[in-house]
C-alpha cells in the first residue's frame, strides 16, 4: 500500500474513479459504447459498495456517534442501488424503462459519493485513530480488489 494510502485515500481513489464512469454515462446518448459502461459501472460499484458494508460501516458504527445510523443508511442506500444494478442488468437497453434505470444508477452514485466525501469520510479521519485508518485502507484496497 502507498504509504498515506488509508481509507479515505483509498475511497476517495475509487469515488473518482466510479464517478468518472458515471459522468461519461451520463454524456452518452444511447449506443452500444454506453451500454457496455454501464454494465461495468453498474457492477463496479455493486462491489464498492459490498467492500464498504464489509469494511467501512462498521468503522463508522465503531468511531463516529452517528455511526450506527449513518451505516444503517448508507446499507439502505446501497441496497437500492444493487436492486437498480440488477435491473439495468435484466432490462432491454432499447426502452425508456432502462434509461430511467441508468438515470437512477447515475443519480445513486453521485449521492453516495457526495455524502461520503463530504461527511462520512472526514468525520471518520477526526474520530478514528490513524493506524486503525490505515488499517481499514489495507481492507479496503483488498476488497476493491486494487493492487498494491
Amino acid at each position: 500500500m502507498p504509504e498515506g494510502a488509508n481509507a479515505a485515500t483509498e475511497l476517495h481513489r475509487e469515488h473518482e474513479e466510479i464517478e468518472g464512469l458515471a459522468a461519461r454515462i451520463a454524456g452518452l446518448g444511447p449506443c452500444p459504447e454506453r451500454a457496455e459502461l454501464v454494465r461495468r459501472v453498474a457492477a463496479r460499484f455493486v462491489s464498492h459498495t459490498r467492500a464498504e458494508e464489509r469494511y467501512l460501516y462498521p468503522a463508522l458504527r465503531s468511531f463516529l456517534p452517528d455511526g450506527p445510523h449513518d451505516a444503517v443508511k448508507q446499507t439502505r442506500q446501497d441496497d437500492a442501488a444493487e436492486r437498480i444494478a440488477l435491473s439495468i442488468a435484466r432490462a432491454d437497453e432499447d426502452t425508456v424503462a432502462y434509461e430511467a434505470l441508468v438515470n437512477q444508477l447515475v443519480i445513486d452514485i453521485q449521492r453516495h459519493i457526495e455524502e461520503q466525501e463530504t461527511l462520512l469520510l472526514p468525520a471518520l479521519i477526526d474520530a478514528c485513530p490513524r493506524e486503525e485508518l490505515n488499517h481499514l485502507g489495507r481492507q479496503l484496497r483488498d476488497g476493491l480488489g486494487r493492487e498494491g
